[in-house]
């Protein structure tokens, strides 16, 4: 099964190669790492950690942090899939030793990696699951890790399919770190060995808030609003939809302004043509100057790594990616500085944070996009319930936290090495 895993995926890269070449440049430049010739220097017994993208860099910054206190001595290496991701992980060079992309899942790209990195240790945040790098791990005898560890309902009924090779596939792990019961027996279900199953909670709870990153002009400007409406992690087709309601709400409360975060990068000049062909007058957050003072009630987020800092201006916040089927996107931020959260019917991403929220009153789900104006007008014109919402939602992030404390508590054996 290996073997022919390895050759299907060989072929796909070679007949695809030329397309995501063009489609996808921004990736060019990380062809390097993938392939396995990594820039750093030969490292022995270090501890990697993988985090795909922005949202997993961020859930797994406590442990990191933590990781570093504990075990000075050891490199620690960082891998992500995603620009974005890469550049938060670079932007924690206080802590992290070294950053690289993850290898492409072919033997020789693999060895290439493991011979450099030469990891004691490797953590995987999230369902990461690539046979050739974890059979390689485990015929090196490398300890390998899963935390943060989810089986959505799309995905547990494509692995149903292939259980009897997963359960090969997941000997290979150490133990493997569920967010949730329902999560651990999935995977159980699809061939994990309940003896390395746990559940360790979801990581995302423990993220640290940011409050002290956000840029002088931006904050300037942004105290000048009496009421902030943040559209955070957008995706295509929902923009359309949030503009619309941005305009049916402003005939109540003229004193709103809104700021679009799009979750891609790739999209900001998209959403900032598509902002122009509709006549709004908006300003892009890399035009905003501490000089200047824009009259226009609409900001175009187009910058990295500064929305989080941003939810703390906010008076209410609609989550994005659950308008359109795209499974939704995290809800902690904006709620861990105690707002109001609005988002849409697509949560499946999200399933048991959604459902924690919803059972405690301290997010508001809407059913279609229709929705949405009535929504944010109920939030602005009840101060009160819209401080009671932020404050249940602060209560279920305080209540959940703690993940992090669990996950050291079972990498404490590596320790004995040292």
């Amino acid at each position: 099964m290996y073997f022919t895993y390895t050759l299907i995926l060989a072929l796909g890269l070679i007949v695809s190669f030329p397309y995501y070449l063009v489609r996808f440049r921004k990736y060019a430049p990380t062809l390097a790492d993938r392939l396995g010739f990594l820039k750093l220097p030969q490292l022995r017994g270090s501890i990697w950690v993988h985090a795909v993208s922005v949202g997993e860099v961020k859930a797994v910054e406590r442990l990191l942090e933590r990781l570093r206190e504990q075990f000075p001595d050891k490199p620690l290496v960082v891998s992500t899939a995603t620009p974005a991701g890469q550049q938060l992980a670079r932007d924690r060079r206080d802590i992290v030793d070294h950053t690289m992309y993850f290898p492409i899942d072919l033997p020789w790209c693999v060895q290439r990696t493991l011979d450099r990195v030469n990891p004691e240790l490797m953590i995987i945040a999230e369902t990461e699951i690539w046979p050739n790098f974890l059979k390689t791990c485990r015929n090196r005898g490398i300890r390998v890790v899963m935390i943060n560890g989810r089986i959505s309902d799309k995905s547990f009924a494509r692995y149903r399919l292939i259980r009897h090779w997963l359960r090969r596939v997941f000997e290979s792990y150490s133990i493997i770190g569920m967010q949730s019961e329902l999560d651990r027996e999935r995977i159980e279900a699809i061939g994990a060995d309940p003896q390395k199953v746990t559940v360790f909670g979801n990581l995302k709870y423990d993220v640290a808030p940011r409050s002290g990153t956000v840029k002088t002009e931006l904050v300037h400007l942004l105290e000048g609003w009496k009421k902030v409406w943040i559209a955070a992690s957008t995706m295509p087709g929902e923009e359309e939809f949030i503009l619309d309601a941005f305009r049916q709400v402003r005939t109540l409360h003229p004193d709103l302004r809104l700021v679009i975060a799009p979750r891609n990068p790739e999209r900001f000049d998209a959403v900032d043509e598509m902002l122009k062909r509709s006549g709004a007058e908006a300003i892009r957050r890399t035009e905003v100057r501490i000089s200047n003072s824009p009259a226009a009630p609409i900001l175009l987020l187009d910058s990295i790594g500064e929305l989080a800092a941003l939810f703390h201006y906010a008076t209410v916040v609609f989550v994005g990616g659950s308008l359109v089927a795209r499974g939704g996107h995290n809800i902690l931020e904006p709620a861990r500085c105690g707002k109001p959260v609005v988002f849409g019917p697509h949560m499946e991403n999200f399933r048991d944070i959604t459902r924690l929220f919803l059972e405690a009153n301290a997010a508001i789900q809407i059913g279609e996009s229709s929705q949405l104006a009535a929504a944010l007008s109920d939030v602005l014109s009840n101060p009160a319930k819209a401080e009671d919402i932020g404050g249940k939602a602060l209560a279920v992030v305080e209540r959940n936290s703690g993940a992090t404390d669990r996950v050291l508590q079972v990498l404490e054996p590596i320790g004995a090495s040292r």
